[in-house]
């Protein structure tokens, strides 16, 4: 099947979905609310490492970015040193093998990126000035505490996994399973 992505006006292609459209409204928080703005939280290997907040969801954004105290419980976690060449935390192929799922929850529904989902192409490390054959995670710091009031953006790095909707008219944002969702290809 063809991966490349698609946009498509006044609606939405249900021929790729896996799943229905789960949608949340728009959040109120500032400045949040000036973009796609949403609520969630986020776990690492089922403990909380982002109380329910608001943040954005971002398709301009390449990383995931979290707040600084859950991306510090993020490293602590997985172990994973900063790269100073990427600006990337790095981990070995033993951090890897033990990597736990990362699963946002938004409107109670969860969204859960896979270990292969959570690291940067390996085909493209050295894009990213990277070196052949290491291992970068895209979850990085926002570079603020949480209660900012933009404590999170999700960007292409978790766009790519899941179908998503941005509604207008209705202001909301919707999300669902693809093919790709759990795709073990990078």
């Amino acid at each position: 099947s063809n991966s490349d992505g698609e946009l498509t006006f006044g609606g939405y292609d249900s021929s790729v979905t896996t799943s229905s459209v789960n949608y949340v409204p728009l959040t109120t928080t500032s400045p949040a609310s000036y973009y796609w703005g949403i609520d969630q939280s986020i776990a690492y290997g089922g403990s909380t490492i982002l109380s329910q907040t608001a943040g954005i969801v971002d398709t301009g954004t390449t990383l995931i970015l979290i707040a600084s105290d859950a991306f510090s419980q993020y490293q602590s976690a997985t172990g994973g040193t900063m790269d100073e060449n990427t600006g990337l935390l790095t981990i070995t192929s033993e951090q890897y093998a033990n990597l736990q799922t990362l699963t946002f929850n938004i409107g109670g529904e969860s969204y859960d990126l896979t270990p292969n989902a959570q690291i940067w192409p390996r085909s493209l490390n050295s894009a990213i000035g990277g070196t052949s054959g290491n291992i970068y995670l895209v979850v990085s710091d926002i570079g603020t505490n949480s209660g900012s009031g933009l404590d999170f953006i999700n960007g292409y790095t978790f766009l790519e996994r899941y179908y998503s909707v941005f509604d207008t008219t209705n202001s909301q944002v919707g999300f669902a399973t693809t093919g790709y969702t759990d795709a073990t290809t990078n």
